[in-house]
């Protein structure tokens, strides 16, 4: 009895292993790539329906990839040299709990709509949600005084 309490806890350690890993991975995002470097990762790596290429009605370029089968998008803004200064995933308002608790295991709550890496390199917000939306949104930025780490494209 004992031996199979053992192999289940190895399972379950293992199991919490992986699940930490991949929450890493979650966490990573490319703030600092190029528009063609996103495009390339997205095109090896991400199913998505369709990609826009678009300006804001501020003039900042950003691309948008919307997600396949499932409510949500990625939006990508890009400074005037062309690297990747926020970004933005929209995801289906009934995976909201569960998002929320993968950001408090993952990140370090700041307040209540906040989170920061654990590497003090970006902040992650709970956009506020629209009346009668679909959706919900979390908004990825460098730290505000400034501090980004290089290039860490992954996907979410």
């Amino acid at each position: 009895m004992i031996v199979v309490l053992s192999l289940g806890m190895k399972r379950l350690i293992i199991l919490f292993f992986l699940i930490t890993i991949s929450a890493s991975a979650f966490a990573q995002f490319p703030l600092g790539s190029t528009a063609g470097q996103i495009k390339a990762y997205f095109g090896d790596n991400v199913q998505y329906a369709s990609l826009q290429e678009f300006k804001t009605k501020d003039g900042v370029q950003a691309i948008c990839f919307t997600k396949v089968r499932v409510v949500g998008d990625y939006t990508f803004y890009f400074d005037d040299y062309g690297k990747c200064s926020s970004y933005v995933v929209t995801y289906d308002l009934k995976d909201e709990d569960d998002v929320i608790h993968r950001f408090d295991n993952q990140f370090c709550r700041m307040e209540a709509a906040e989170w920061e890496a654990l590497d003090k390199t970006f902040n992650v917000t709970l956009a506020p949600k629209k009346a009668g939306a679909n959706y919900f949104s979390i908004v990825y930025k460098p730290r505000p005084d400034g501090m980004m780490a290089a290039n860490t494209l992954a996907s979410n």
